[in-house]
């Protein structure tokens, strides 16, 4: 079965479970963007570029996160993700959900509402496609992100991201995938 082919149900299947809890406590985050895979030499780079969707539901629970310190507060308040990318290429399309903590940097720079932060990722992956790299096409992989953004205005987000996926310490001698892009958030 093509990963593609199971991306969309995937995605809307996650997207109904966890919309319900949260739902109640903030808006969705939708984040959308162009990735390039593979950061190696160009003689060894995967073909294509991957479009990458995204969704951020509020945290749940963050009532008691409350009484915490503002600078211990972003810790206790991980955001759910659920998103995918599809390779151009038809190489490395992907499905995943995880855990976004988001910390904020700075507020105020060049106006009132924008703001600085950067966001850490962890969670599943499902990756493959004929370029998938040895060692990642053996079901679910660990998926590490790493961005950086600016709160242009409360609604818009402009961000640069970093995600890895391996297979870590479950597959032997296996590859691992770096991609690196740009996205832009919009709140609802």
């Amino acid at each position: 079965m093509r990963p593609g082919s199971i991306l969309a149900p995937l995605l809307l299947a996650a997207a109904l479970a966890s919309h319900g809890a949260a739902a109640e406590t903030t808006p969705v985050e939708v984040r959308l963007g162009l990735l390039w895979p593979d950061m190696g030499p160009p003689g060894s780079r995967l073909p294509g570029s991957d479009v990458n969707a995204e969704l951020l539901f509020g945290p749940a629970g963050s009532d008691w996160a409350m009484g915490l310190p503002g600078w211990l507060r972003w810790a206790a308040a991980p955001r759910l993700d659920v998103g995918g990318a599809l390779n151009s290429a038809g190489a490395t399309s992907q499905a995943y959900a995880g855990l976004t903590w988001t910390v904020p940097l700075a507020t105020g720079l060049l106006h009132q509402e924008d703001g600085l932060s950067v966001g850490l990722s962890i969670g599943p992956d499902l990756l493959g496609g004929p370029g998938t790299p040895r060692g990642l096409d053996q079901g679910p992989q660990l998926r590490l992100g790493a961005e950086i953004g600016y709160q242009v205005t409360p609604l818009v987000g402009l961000f640069v991201l970093f995600d890895h996926v391996t297979g870590g310490p479950l597959v032997h001698e296996a590859d691992s995938l770096n991609e690196l892009g740009v996205r832009v958030g919009l709140h609802f």
